[in-house]
């Protein structure tokens, strides 16, 4: 049963210099106590706990009056309500009394609410989206600093540190945090052209714009006051798509016939390549953690790291290229072995999507290194490998909800957008030729 009571505060930490105790409501609930001061500090001859009588201050009868209310309402309150309470720890039945009783609202700040979600998402082991918000928290403190006139250039490694088990906010940065409600359409709108203005990339604006959208919505889903605050409702924060850049059936056949020396860096990068290609352009973060027990009977089986919150699943079997490239990498390795050398063995788990970062780029580096070797005019990327295998499908004349659901797609819509000049051209171009060769042959 819940209690509370009137008390002074006699810890040796809280008592002044002259000897004055801070006047406390204290919560006794569950075995554990908490403390709410009224912010009144007297010595202990200065208060009769019998009487609730306060004596030898200023204000004397005022403070009196007011401590008493508050108790009264307070005692009544967690009497009325002791069914509910009973289900409450008691620091959520503090925080109801101080807001209740004591007209305190607690702070909603975005990094102190970033720092809870974070720590959730990384709990989650979900450390690639953790990353991603805890990038547009840091975009965030940097305009705060240019605001505040200080340098708004030097990196940041990162916002918060962990204390008792929990991601708070470093002390460095506390005085750029904000209130979430401060950050209202007007703020916002500024913050945006301040990031267009900052980062070469178009798209990092919307993306920073759509991770804190989502720190602000978990906030809205947490405190009631914050439900209804909007702030990035009005603004556009959708990404400009990067145009697909495809590989010809040609041209990946010219970067198959490079004559590569075996074992060298670039001959491994055009394994991975015709790897991915041969799994329905797998991404590179799959193909990186690829672990040896992964493949079965002929079958790599895995879940697709980007999607793998909504369960995509895949099991594809290996055609003969890809047999004969794994026929490289099995050599006895233990179940849990990565099956190809791309992601350092001894890498944290919380680690493995930075890591995977620098090989991309590394990856980048060797295929358009093969690209030069084939004479092929193009950049290729991680994600060429994907538009080559989705762009040859739609040659062959693929149905593309197929071709979506091998890219781990959410939907045909996503694909459409993604690859929506290609696919108009060739639904359009199959349309027209059975219009016409129907014409003429009716001639």
């Amino acid at each position: 049963m819940a209690t509370v009571k009137v008390t002074l505060d006699k810890r040796a930490s809280n008592t002044t210099v002259d000897g004055m105790h801070p006047m406390v409501l204290r919560i006794g609930h569950k075995s554990k106590t908490r403390d709410i001061p009224f912010h009144i500090h007297v010595h202990a001859d200065q208060y009769d706990p019998n009487t609730g009588e306060i004596t030898g201050i200023r204000n004397a009868v005022r403070n009196t009056k007011r401590v008493r209310k508050i108790f009264s309402d307070v005692d009544l309150w967690v009497d009325d309500n002791q069914g509910l309470i009973k289900n409450w720890e008691i620091d959520f039945l503090k925080q109801k009394i101080e807001k209740r009783f004591f007209n305190k609202q607690e702070s909603r700040t975005i990094l102190t609410w970033g720092a809870v979600y974070l720590d959730r998402l990384k709990k989650e082991k979900r450390y690639g989206t953790a990353d991603s918000y805890e990038d547009a928290l840091k975009a965030l403190v940097k305009y705060r600093k240019k605001l505040k006139k200080k340098d708004d250039k030097a990196s940041i490694k990162t916002l918060f540190e962990t204390k008792n088990d929990k991601l708070t906010v470093k002390d460095d940065y506390t005085v750029y945090d904000m209130e979430i409600k401060a950050m209202d359409y007007g703020f916002m709108t500024q913050f945006k052209a301040y990031m267009t203005d900052r980062f070469p990339s178009r798209n990092t604006p919307a993306m920073h714009l759509r991770s804190l959208q989502a720190i602000m919505n978990d906030a809205g889903n947490a405190f009631e006051e914050l439900e209804n605050h909007k702030p990035l409702s009005k603004i556009k924060k959708q990404s400009s798509a990067n145009p697909p850049n495809p590989l010809t059936l040609d041209e990946l056949n010219r970067i198959r016939l490079i004559d590569l020396k075996s074992g060298t860096a670039i001959w491994h990068y055009r394994n991975y390549l015709l790897f991915m290609f041969n799994n329905m352009g797998m991404n590179h973060f799959d193909i990186a953690i690829l672990k040896r027990s992964q493949f079965k009977e002929g079958r790599i089986k895995y879940f697709r790291k980007k999607t793998i919150e909504e369960g995509d699943y895949f099991s594809v079997l290996q055609n003969d290229e890809a047999l004969e490239i794994l026929s490289h990498y099995l050599n006895g390795q233990h179940p849990d072995d990565y099956l190809f050398p791309i992601m350092p063995r001894d890498t944290p788990e919380h680690r493995l999507h930075i890591v995977n970062n620098d090989k991309v780029k590394t990856f980048n580096k060797y295929a358009n290194r093969m690209a030069k070797m084939a004479g092929i005019d193009k950049k290729i990327t991680t994600y060429s490998v994907r538009d080559t295998w989705t762009n040859i499908g739609l040659d062959l004349g693929i149905d593309i909800r197929q071709i979506s659901t091998g890219l781990g797609h959410s939907s045909v819509q996503v694909t459409e957008k993604h690859y929506g000049q290609s696919v108009t051209e060739k639904v359009l171009d199959a349309v027209n030729k059975k219009i016409t060769d129907r014409v003429r042959k009716s001639a």
